[in-house]
């Protein structure tokens, strides 16, 4: 098993539709810190200690090239780059396609691959304590609220996987939506593996959700409306470059990313925002739900009377939140977020329990 330090609140990662909470089979006991979920053609199995991320690697898939090289029989690859010309998966994957192979080796690559990818996907090279001191200082609400939770990390996923997950995020709750999720992938996807009885894939090409029979094959599926939106977005995206289309976006301001993105049939301003900031390192991106909504009220007063989000109002709100928090206003947002939706969860977990430590009226016949 290998590590990275890291602090890291595994508490997010419940509200990645990929990641699972890891129970070893024949285990009565589960470690609430430990998680199994796939990211990077790979099937991790992750651990927080009090320092350290421990990852283990139970299946993975070679990095996607052009030459497409069976690995058993060429331990070496090409470079990458060539001409300058990078590989686009890249663009997926978030690092550069591994030099060579490791010979002799359980895993596929060098360590320092696997490193690389924990490092970009929890955004390890921001100095996280020193963002919140920063924080503290923008206002008195983080200082607050969130100040405690210093493990709050903004991941930095696959935009493929990110938007089409989103799509199927409208109107839904997280167990619906990661078993939307599950479909796509194992339908559409390519088996990485299978492990203790359970198949892993990795989630599918913009090409392969972008067929003229995915919708139909969606709606047999219990995707709804959803499956309409996927297809279309996945088959304009597909014309408009596909990898190099998203490369671009990264390349782009964030304003003319965010333009781009609500083009696409099913994106909206909100699912725009959490795209730009959770795959495009537009780290400035809010997106305004109403839970936002009800936290920006604490630096507009004037919000207090209203129930519902306006165009108007989701402009003023994002645009407040990066007055006060600056270029990364996006992953102050999140830590704010998080800590009061901890708190509310705290809050409602004393009510169940005073509540059922009461004695219950017994009820009279009637006669």
């Amino acid at each position: 098993m290998g590590t990275v330090t890291c602090r890291f609140d595994f508490n997010q990662l419940v509200l990645i539709f990929s990641w699972k909470n890891y129970k070893p089979v024949g285990l009565v006991d589960q470690n609430e810190n430990e998680f199994i979920g796939v990211f990077a053609n790979i099937v991790w199995i992750l651990r927080q200690t009090e320092r350290e991320l421990q990852y283990r690697v139970v299946g993975e898939q070679t990095y996607p090239n052009k030459a497409n090289r069976d690995v058993t029989k060429s331990p070496l690859k090409e470079p990458t780059i060539n001409n300058h010309v990078r590989n686009l998966a890249e663009v997926r994957m978030k690092v550069p396609e591994p030099p060579e192979y490791a010979i002799g080796e359980e895993l596929l690559y060098p360590a320092s691959y696997y490193e690389q990818l924990l490092r970009i996907y929890f955004r390890l090279d921001v100095d996280l304590e020193q963002q919140y001191q920063q924080w503290i200082k923008c206002h008195e609400h983080f200082a607050n609220s969130a100040a405690k939770f210093y493990a709050v990390r903004q991941l930095d996923q696959d935009p493929v996987e990110n938007l089409f997950c989103f799509i199927c995020s409208q109107n839904n709750h997280i167990a619906r939506i990661s078993d939307m999720v599950e479909k796509l992938c194992r339908n559409y996807g390519e088996k990485i593996c299978e492990y203790e009885g359970t198949c892993y894939y990795n989630f599918p090409s913009v090409a392969a959700l972008a067929d003229t029979n995915v919708e139909e094959k969606l709606r047999q599926l219990g995707f709804g409306y959803r499956a309409k939106y996927i297809q279309r977005s996945a088959e304009k995206i597909f014309h408009l470059g596909d990898l190099d289309w998203f490369r671009q976006l990264c390349q782009l301001d964030y304003k003319a990313a965010h333009k781009e993105l609500v083009s696409l049939p099913g994106i909206g301003p909100k699912v725009a925002d959490c795209i730009c900031l959770m795959s495009l390192g537009h780290l400035q991106a809010i997106p305004v739900d109403t839970h936002v909504f009800q936290l920006a009220k604490h630096y507009l007063p004037a919000l207090t009377k209203s129930q519902n989000v306006t165009d108007r109002q989701y402009v003023m709100v994002a645009d407040k939140f990066r007055e006060i928090y600056g270029p990364y206003a996006g992953w102050a947002q999140t830590v704010l977020f998080c800590s009061d939706l901890r708190q509310f969860r705290e809050c409602s977990a004393d009510e169940e329990r005073e509540n059922s430590s009461k004695p219950k009226k017994k009820l009279k016949k009637k006669s």
